[in-house]
């Protein structure tokens, strides 16, 4: 019950932010996002949440995407002075207006939420939402064996995604794709020491 309540807690988005504030984790990614990004445009940001980075993107066309509802209004609220910030809640498999629409997707910390199993057909529409030449920003914190500390390992333990990964793990998923850069950002270690990100960049074929 009381792990139940606190995880509640822990969701509501005021409490959310400033706990991400707190350890240092929206400093750090608002720095390392738009650092991999070469060119301005039309951008898709996959499992965007309440809109966290949606700030460091104001100068692109933006949409944000997430099936959860209540994160969405709480995103459209937070942006709402905005013209070119949107947001919508869906399954993104099933959005056929956006094929080929983008220069950029990001797909930032949503895959250890997601299965082995949904992985395939949801890089499948985030290719088919890019231009010709566009690219998905792949970041995801790593699951690493052997370096990761007592208190990295319980936040893994503890995290709301169940699917984390080791680099080897992404690299065998993604070996199908044109992966044109990886590299391991290191986390802050501001009260917490997080996970270590991973980040790929993946091109449309």
């Amino acid at each position: 019950m009381l792990k139940r309540l606190a995880y509640w807690v822990l969701n509501l988005p005021p409490v959310w932010i400033t706990f991400q504030y707190f350890v240092g984790a929206n400093q750090w990614k608002s720095a390392m996002y738009p650092s991999v990004f070469h060119s301005k445009g039309k951008l898709l940001d996959f499992g965007c949440s309440m809109g966290n980075n949606t700030g460091d993107f104001l100068d692109f066309d933006y949409l944000g995407v997430d099936m959860d509802s209540a994160m969405i209004e709480a995103a459209k609220n937070r942006w709402a002075s905005h013209k070119n910030v949107r947001f919508e809640c869906g399954d993104i498999t099933a959005m056929k207006n956006i094929e080929g629409q983008f220069d950029h997707v990001l797909f930032a910390c949503t895959g250890h939420h997601l299965t082995d199993e949904q992985i395939p057909s949801i890089m499948e529409s985030l290719i088919s939402a890019l231009r010709p030449d566009g690219e998905i920003h792949f970041f995801d914190p790593l699951r690493q064996p052997g370096k990761d500390s007592w208190i990295t390992r319980k936040i893994l333990e503890n995290d709301q995604g169940k699917f984390m990964r080791t680099r080897e793990e992404y690299e065998r998923m993604f070996a199908p794709y044109k992966v044109t850069e990886k590299k391991v950002f290191a986390s802050p270690d501001n009260f917490i020491k997080l996970q270590d990100m991973l980040y790929m960049r993946i091109q449309k074929h």
